[in-house]
Formats: C-alpha cells, sequence, structure tokens
C-alpha cells in the first residue's frame, strides 16, 4: 500500500493503475462467479427482446437480445433482477444454476409505462390531460430527414404537412388546429428541457430521439404558457442505461425519383398550337412556325426529363451507450447525405450528441445533453413567382419545348422562343444558380438536481441554443436574371445567440398510502438575440469567383443589417393529487413575462385544470375479465402565443430618402406607429377524454373531444393614412377550433405470428368569430406576375384558409348563348362563369367559396406484421375534404401560345370539337380570374412506408459476438390515391403562412424512394 501511495504521488499512474488490478485480483477470485444463460419471454411465449438484467447489488447487467436470450456473470449465491417496461420486474435468485428461464408478467394494474410532461414525469395510469405519444420504434419506422415528418400521420389530431419537397426542407405542424392569423401556428418544441419555437427542419437527427410526446389539452400545455396555444412537442433523447453497453451501427442506402410529371405538349403539337392561338387572335396574328418548322421538330425537348434525375441518399448512425447504477453515457455520431430529384440541389447534415448523467452521491446527480449539428443545403430556384424571374419547375412546365437545351457552340441555351414568354432555361437556372447555406448549431444545457429531504428535490439547469448560418448565394451571367444584371453575388449572415436557466422544486408526499401529492414550483428565464449582415454586388466579368469575392462585381448593392433582442420570464406551479389511484386531479398555473408586448401588458397568467376518474379501479370493475383501464378525462384551462417579432409595440426607427434639388439625401424617420396596449393571443380551451383497454389491454382506446377559442387575436389593422401610416397590429378578435380524436391500437394475433394495427384519425373545425369592426377582409398570396388579386378572404364564420373566386360553368358554345350571359364580350369557345346574382354583369359580386385549404379529416394507418424474425410493416397517412389552389393551371390552360401547355388542352375548343371543359386558343388572351377550375380537390391516401425487414436469429449472431443484426428494405410514397392533378396534393408554395396554405405554384415536387439498410449492435 506504501508503494501504491507513493507511485500516485509521484504521478506515476501506470503504476498506480497496475498495483490496483492486484489488488483487485484476490476479490475476483474468492467471489465465485459463474456464467449463466438464460431466455426471457412473455405470459404467452413470445420473446421479449432488451429485458434489463442486473445483479442485485453491483452494477454488473446485462439485456436479452433479439431472441430474449441473455447472458451474465453473477455469483453463484446472486440474485438477478429482471425488468422490462409494461411488465412486474421479478428477483430470481441464481442458486448455482446456469440456465434460468423467465416468464414476466405484464403490469396491468400500474400501467406503468413513463410519459414526459412539462417539466417531469408521469405514469400513462396518472394523466389527466391530453397527451399522445410517438415511439423511438415508430420514429425509426421510416427513415425521415426531420422531426416533423417522423409526426405524420402518427398522432391523432396532430397535422403534418411537408411545405417544401426539396432536400432538408421544412413541415407545418397544427395541433388541433391554427390558432392565430398573423402570428405563429406552429407547436413549441421542447428538446431535453430547452424550448425552441418551430423546430421544422432539418437540424435534428431523429436517430437520435427516444420518444416524442404531444401535449395537446390546456392542462397539458399551459405549464409552458404564453408559448404552449399550439401545442408542444416534448422531444427526450436518448440516455444510456445501466447494464446495457451497446454499440450500435444503423445505415441506409436509397434512390429517389419525382413521384410523377405534368403532361405537357410535344414541340410538334406546341407549334400547331401557337399557330391556331395566332390565327383566333383578333385581329388575326401571322403564324410564327412554317409547316416546314413543324415538320421538323418531332418530340422536341422534354425539359422535366432535363431537371429530374434519380438521386441517391445515405445515412449513416454510430452510437455508443451504457453505463452503471452511478454513470450512464450516449455518444451518437450522424451523417445524411440527400441529392435532390432536381439536378444541382441537395443536403447533407453531420451531427454529434453527448448525453451524460451522473450521481455524485446519493443526494446529488449532475448531467449533460449536448447535440452540435453541420449542415449544408445546397438549393434550386423554386416555389416563387412566375414570370422573367421564374424558377426550375416553373421553367419546365412553361418554356417551349421547341427549344434545344445546348446552342450549337455548346453553351446554354438561355431564353425562350423570341416572341414567347420571356423566361429563363431551366436547366440554365439550375446549373446557373448556386444558393448554398451552411448552417453550424449547438444546443447544450447541464443540469443537477439536489435531494433536499426525503420527496423534496431541487432541479437546476442552465442551457444555450447557438446557431450560425451563412446563405451564400450567385446568379451565373448564364441565367436569365444574371444575363440582365452581369451576374449577382448576395451573402447574408445570420447569428442567433438564446439562453436559459430554469429552476424548478418538486416534492412528493404520500399520506396514509392512499392521498398521494406531487408539488411543484420553478423559475424559468430565456432570452436571445438575432443578428443579420447582408452584402451584395453585381456586375460581375466572369463567373469564376462568384460569392467568394464581392469585390470583383463593378456595382456594389446597399448593405443591410439589423438585430434583435427578446426575453421571457416565468414563474410555474403545479399541484397533482392523486386517491387511491382513482381520483386525479391536476392544477397549474404560470406568469409569463415577455419583452415582445407593450409595457402595459408585459405579464400574463395562464391557469388550467383537469380531473380524471379511473372507473376501472372501482370494485364494480377492477376484476373485470374484459375492461382492463377505463378513466374519463375532463380539463380546462388557457395558454398563450407571443409569436410575433420583436418591437411590435414600440415605433421604430429605418432609414428613409428624401429629394432635395434631384438629389438623393438619406435620413431617419419613424416607420410604425406604437401600440403599448399589445398584448398575448390567449386560448382557452376544454377537452372531454376517454382512455379504454380491453382484454388485458389488447385493444386500447383514446378518444377526446375539445373545444378552443382564441381571444386578442394579433390582427393588422388599417389606419388613417393622415396619421403616416397604413396599418398597426392589435389585439382584435377571436376564432375558434372544435374536433374530435380518435387513437386505436390493437394487437390482432398474438403467437408465433403476430398482427398489430395502430390508428388515428382527426376531424377539426376552424371558424372566425370575430374581427373588430370588420366582416372580412381580403387574404392570401397569389401571383404578382399574373396580376392575381388575393386567393381568398378572411370572413367572420368562416374558416381560415378560403378560396374565394368565381365559379365557372363550361364553354360558350355559340353566339347565342354569349348574348344571354353576363360576359357579353366573349366569344364561342371562351370560358363561362356563373353570374351568381343573376343581374346580367360579372363582376366582384359574384364570386363565391371555391374550397377550404384545412382538411375535414386527418390521420394514419400502420399495420405491423410479423413471424419469428421477419417483419412487414404498411404505414398508410392521408387527408379528406381539403382543396388546393394551382396556379400553375393559369398558364398550363392559357391556350394564349406563350408557353408550353398541359395536354389537356389536346381537347381545347373548335366549331369541330365543342370541349365544355377548355376554351379555344387565342393569342390574345384574357385577364385572368381565379375561378374553380384552378381549386382543385386535394384529398389523398398515401402508401408513405412499406417496410420488410428479417432480423437474424439471436443463435446465429451470438457466434460472431453481436447482439443483434436486422436487414431492411422500404418504399416510400410509392403509392399515392389522389384526384389533384400537380406534382403532389401535399403542397404549400407560401410555407407555413396561415391564410395562404394549399398553394401550388412551381413547387419543389414530391419524390418516392426505395431503400435498403443495416442495423447492427453489440
Amino acid at each position: 500500500m506504501t508503494k501504491t501511495i507513493t507511485a500516485v504521488a509521484k504521478g506515476n499512474w501506470f503504476s498506480f493503475v497496475l498495483c490496483f488490478l492486484c489488488l483487485q485480483l484476490p476479490l475476483t477470485l474468492t467471489a465465485q462467479n459463474q456464467n449463466v444463460t438464460g431466455k426471457v419471454t412473455g405470459q404467452d411465449g413470445e420473446v421479449l427482446p432488451g429485458v434489463s438484467i442486473l445483479v442485485k447489488g453491483t452494477t454488473t447487467g446485462t439485456a436479452t437480445n433479439a431472441g430474449g436470450v441473455f447472458t451474465i456473470t453473477a455469483p453463484a449465491n446472486g440474485t438477478l433482477i429482471f425488468s422490462f417496461i409494461g411488465y412486474v420486474s421479478e428477483e430470481v435468485p441464481v442458486n448455482g444454476r446456469n440456465q434460468i428461464n423467465v416468464a414476466l408478467v405484464p403490469d396491468l394494474e400500474a400501467l406503468e409505462e413513463v410519459v414526459v410532461v412539462g417539466y417531469g414525469t408521469q405514469k400513462r395510469s396518472d394523466l389527466t390531460g391530453s397527451i399522445a405519444s410517438v415511439s423511438a420504434r415508430e420514429i425509426r419506422a421510416v427513415p425521415v430527414t426531420g422531426i416533423g415528418q417522423a409526426l405524420q400521420g402518427r398522432a391523432a389530431g396532430v397535422q403534418v404537412t411537408q411545405t417544401s419537397n426539396a432536400p432538408g426542407g421544412g413541415v407545418s405542424i397544427r395541433v388541433r388546429g391554427g390558432n392565430s392569423i398573423v402570428g405563429g401556428n406552429e407547436p413549441l418544441y421542447v428538446i431535453d428541457g430547452f424550448p425552441v419555437y418551430n423546430e421544422n427542419g432539418a437540424n435534428l437527427n431523429p436517430n437520435d430521439i427516444e420518444s416524442m410526446e404531444i401535449l395537446k389539452d390546456a392542462s397539458a400545455t399551459a405549464i409552458y404558457g404564453s408559448r404552449g396555444a399550439n401545442g408542444v412537442v416534448i422531444i427526450t433523447t436518448k440516455r444510456g442505461k445501466a447494464g446495457q453497453n451497446r454499440v450500435e451501427f444503423d445505415t441506409y442506402l436509397g434512390v429517389q425519383q419525382v413521384r410523377k410529371t405534368i403532361p405537357l405538349l410535344n414541340a410538334t403539337e406546341y407549334a400547331q398550337l401557337v399557330n391556331e392561338a395566332q390565327a383566333n387572335a383578333t385581329p388575326v396574328r401571322p403564324p410564327v412556325f412554317t409547316e416546314e418548322q413543324i415538320a421538323g421538330f418531332g418530340e422536341g425537348t422534354n425539359w422535366q426529363e432535363e431537371i429530374f434525375r434519380p438521386a441517391p441518399m445515405q445515412n449513416y448512425q454510430l452510437t455508443v451507450s451504457g453505463g452503471t447504477d452511478k454513470t450512464r453515457y450516449a455518444i451518437s455520431g450522424n451523417y445524411l447525405n440527400q441529392q435532390g430529384v432536381i439536378i444541382n440541389s441537395k443536403f447533407d447534415r453531420a451531427s454529434f450528441r453527448f448525453n451524460f448523467d451522473h450521481k455524485l452521491n446519493d443526494r446529488i446527480g449532475v448531467g449533460t445533453s449536448l447535440n452540435l449539428t453541420r449542415s449544408r443545403n445546397n438549393a434550386v430556384p423554386t416555389d416563387a413567382d412566375g414570370g422573367t424571374n421564374a424558377t426550375v419547375v416553373y421553367g419546365a412546365l412553361n418554356f417551349s419545348p421547341t427549344q434545344p437545351v445546348y446552342n450549337p457552340d455548346g453553351s446554354l441555351v438561355v431564353f425562350n422562343t423570341p416572341g414567347r414568354i420571356q423566361i429563363g432555361s431551366p436547366v440554365a437556372q439550375a446549373l446557373g444558380t448556386s444558393d448554398l447555406t451552411a448552417r453550424s448549431r449547438l444546443i447544450g444545457s447541464v443540469f443537477a438536481d439536489f435531494k433536499i429531504l426525503e420527496g423534496l428535490t431541487f432541479r437546476t439547469s442552465l442551457g444555450a441554443d447557438v446557431d450560425f448560418t451563412k446563405r451564400s448565394e450567385y446568379i451565373s451571367r448564364n441565367t436569365s436574371v444574371g444575363v440582365q444584371l452581369g451576374g449577382r453575388a448576395i451573402i447574408t449572415n445570420d447569428q442567433t445567440n438564446t439562453w436559459l436557466n430554469e429552476n424548478t422544486l418538486t416534492y412528493v408526499k404520500s399520506l396514509g398510502g392512499v392521498h398521494n401529492f406531487t408539488f411543484l414550483a420553478g423559475y424559468t428565464m430565456q432570452g436571445g438575440r438575432f443578428e443579420r449582415a447582408r452584402a451584395s454586388a453585381q456586375g460581375f466579368t466572369n463567373d469564376i469567383l462568384t460569392y467568394e469575392n464581392l469585390g470583383s462585381g463593378s456595382t456594389a448593392l446597399v448593405p443591410f443589417s439589423e438585430a434583435r433582442e427578446s426575453q421571457l420570464n416565468s414563474y410555474l406551479g403545479r399541484v397533482n393529487y392523486d386517491y387511491a389511484g382513482k381520483y386525479l386531479l391536476t392544477a397549474t398555473v404560470r406568469a409569463d413575462g415577455a419583452s415582445r408586448f407593450g409595457a402595459g401588458n408585459k405579464y400574463a397568467a395562464f391557469p388550467s385544470a383537469s380531473v380524471a376518474w379511473r372507473i376501472s379501479q372501482e370494485p364494480f370493475l377492477k376484476n373485470s375479465p374484459v375492461l382492463t383501464d377505463l378513466k374519463l378525462r375532463v380539463s380546462y384551462g388557457s395558454s398563450g402565443n407571443q409569436e410575433l417579432p420583436s418591437y411590435q409595440s414600440l415605433a421604430i426607427l429605418e432609414t428613409q430618402n428624401a429629394n432635395f434639388n434631384n438629389t438623393v439625401a438619406p435620413g431617419t424617420g419613424p416607420s410604425r406607429v406604437a401600440n403599448p396596449a399589445l398584448r398575448w393571443e390567449t386560448t382557452w380551451q376544454s377537452d372531454v377524454g376517454v382512455d379504454v383497454g380491453l382484454w388485458n389491454n389488447r385493444i386500447s382506446l383514446t378518444a377526446d373531444y375539445y373545444n378552443k377559442k382564441t381571444v386578442d387575436l394579433l390582427l393588422r389593422v388599417p389606419v388613417p393614412y393622415y396619421i403616416g401610416y397604413s396599418d398597426a397590429i392589435q389585439n382584435l378578435g377571436s376564432l375558434r377550433n372544435r374536433g374530435v380524436e380518435l387513437g386505436i391500437n390493437s394487437n390482432n394475433l398474438t403467437g408465433a405470428f403476430k398482427w398489430s394495427t395502430n390508428f388515428n384519425i382527426a376531424a377539426n373545425r376552424n371558424k372566425v368569430l370575430e374581427l373588430g369592426d370588420r366582416t372580412e377582409f381580403g387574404a392570401g398570396e397569389s401571383s404578382g406576375h399574373l396580376q392575381l388579386p388575393n386567393s381568398g378572404v378572411v370572413r367572420v364564420g368562416q374558416p381560415i384558409g378560403i378560396f374565394y373566386g368565381y365559379r365557372t360553368d363550361g364553354i360558350f358554345q355559340n353566339q347565342a348563348e354569349v348574348d344571354a350571359s353576363a360576359q357579353r364580350t366573349a366569344r364561342p369557345g371562351d370560358r363561362r362563369y356563373v353570374d351568381q346574382d343573376g343581374n346580367g354583369v360579372l363582376n366582384a359580386l359574384d364570386r363565391v367559396i371555391l374550397g377550404y385549404a384545412q382538411p375535414k379529416f386527418f390521420g394514419g394507418i400502420t399495420n405491423t406484421f410479423s413471424y419469428k424474425g421477419v417483419e412487414l410493416s404498411i404505414f398508410m397517412q392521408g387527408v379528406s375534404g381539403n382543396s388546393i389552389f394551382n396556379v400553375n393551371r393559369f398558364e398550363l390552360e392559357s391556350l394564349t401560345g406563350v408557353s408550353n401547355q398541359s395536354r389537356e388542352v389536346l381537347d381545347r375548343w373548335t366549331p369541330e370539337n365543342p370541349s365544355t371543359t377548355i376554351p379555344r386558343a387565342n393569342a390574345v388572351g384574357n385577364a385572368y380570374v381565379i375561378s374553380s377550375r384552378q381549386v382543385e380537390d386535394g384529398s389523398y391516401l398515401r402508401v408513405k412506408n412499406v417496410n420488410l425487414s428479417y432480423t437474424l436469429p439471436a443463435a446465429l449472431v451470438g457466434r460472431i459476438k453481436l447482439y443483434s443484426v436486422k436487414v431492411y428494405v422500404s418504399a416510400q410514397n410509392w403509392i399515392t390515391f389522389t384526384n389533384y392533378s400537380g406534382y403532389d396534393p401535399e403542397v404549400s408554395r407560401f410555407g407555413q403562412n396561415a391564410l395562404s396554405l394549399g398553394t401550388d405554384y412551381g413547387s419543389y415536387p414530391a419524390n418516392k424512394m426505395v431503400l435498403a439498410g443495416l442495423n447492427i449492435s453489440l
């Protein structure tokens, strides 16, 4: 021992370790350990993989493999503890045995599954609010790039729409409908305790997620106060488990291709249409193409084939996790590379996660969660207005098929046929545009738990979200825009720094074994700063340096910069009461103070209360052979929405230019009127729900009815022009969301062959109740290029997302029909619109509601079949009752001959072909008006994923010292049932804009994919 101490004193750590091991050797030899193997099953004989086995009183542990088999070294007189979620833990003495088989009993009474709630956890049986869960198994069932995609079709009442199908594209999520008109409607995400608003992109690796809980009603969301009105998604990442040291490697490789293409005219058909349109013009115009030219065109160029391609996708994940009863760890690294189905588009992401938990002693525990992500997204221009600045997809649909891809000298063709609409070549646009967004992001936190007294725990945490984004754009001189500008480069740097400090005190107390209390009190602070700087130049002599050297541009454009700060201070409290596991009560209140609102309205309180009655625990039902669980839930409360930009309550100054003697002089002046009374939108919600378990929970059902009313809506209200401004944000109006949700999980077949079904469906009805002193206003973006007005209106008594315009009822067949109509200047072959009021005049008063962007029903269903190591999973998802505003149809059916057309125009009206759907060709054309022709049914049912996997037998993989090996093949988005004529019914040209949902105009098309994957664990 003296030598050991001396070695340490001299810093000879190698000698110390050697001596330490020598000292332990005799102890090891006297332990009389032996190897114990066995198999763990359920009562009906099904194997249970992942069961935790721990040698009692030690840190030695393991887990069963995919075949339910385990091997562990234990003392001959020791005891093994078997534990598994949903089953009663069991202690089994070794008694010198080398073979121990265990059949665990389901824990039907306690329903011990733990659910993460705001600032804590609860047993599912104790929940009084409406919370949906998505497990790691469900998340990994469909390879996705972002967490929002993993939620789609998985939880009742949660509608997920892919707003962009580009690589790394984002989603829009509505939990029980949208609550706001101009404020945010996306949920709050809480990632390992760190609140982040609208985490809709691909910046968090879904493979790291252990579970997601979606808090839906006021009882569950009120703990997040002013940020909970749109729902809360709590994300828990994977952490190490004691005694389960694991190394896991997951990978998949796939090939994507565009889901469908739009049938268009070939070069010959297009040229014939152009000449016909010229001949039908008034006055008549000469033909554009000669007969010889038309005869030589043939099929021409298929621009969709030129821009679309098969695109590979690959993903690699390595995870190391494990630990002891004192120290647990989980480390993972991931790399994702997704090429886009449009040439020159791609996305890649590298991520690293480190989770660590350590018990310093019986009273103090510390830990950290750290996630570092680096992503690069090279985008091609899509989802923008048409015309000269048209994007790649728009160009592929409208560019002349008579034009080749390359000029005779090998250079790319840039412009359309002379005399036609001057849009750029889609190939030149895709290859000549560089739009690279590089993002580095760190989300991390450290925490400490202090057990002050028995049942009393204090937790404090400190976290940060640091986000650096650089967007580098270059439009080459070989594009339609670049030719005019001599090339243009833009560099934008964004930096967002957010910090968080949370302090909570939890007290758990039981009285008499039947009165159980949990008290929570806390104080949190969160603040952040956003900065942006932009520099740009144009007029480059070549395209060599692109955005790497702005100084090489002959014209430096006006630079731009901005900065915003915000802070939120909060006090929170919650009480949970449980009487004998039968009568449950939860009461919550949170008071938030936010810098974003007016001086007199910075603080507001958000209370809620909920009760539940576990009827199945009553004596008259407790021993029922059919009814395993029956719980009735009722809740009511409020939560808020503070999602609007900072400083909206203040008058701000901006740069303004003035003209003095023909000289522009820059200055500074006010640009917005102050509103010190600005406050939160508040949503009051009531919920009635029931949870049912039948036949030992072989079938479980959850149903909810909710009624939400949002008051103090944030609206942009017109103000008198004489005060110098056009509008101001004020709190006016209210709206309502009502709906029902149903979720059913069933184990249809058990035993060797298993079949389980997870089904959910929801219906939400949105309605505007009040708009101040107005009854409606125009809303919805459309197209400036087409000179279209708003796509819809916001109207009292109707939902948000109305498409509004004229109803068409066919084509004028003769002059008599024209003379008897409200369109006296029309000609036979023109489109006819309904004169709704019958006054003989077609005007704005004849517009009607043409459709609704919000669906009536949405949901998903998963069927999983398994036999021994083979598993087949089929996941379907869909929506019904919604409409899509297909702006592409205006130009694809214009019949003016200035751009290519849909093949539907082959059935256009002529005196010999009296079509009732497609008008005549006419080079002059008519002004575009929104009509029922452009508003289509957006309902769809999609086979989202079909996955076939095989898990190798445990005996086989055990021979090569592995825990489990699984191989699988998967097909995604391969079949979609829909009547929509566009690329895909899941589209939103204007992203998450609540007033412009369901619009399709030059949007990035959806893809379908086949992939093969491998999971290895040791």
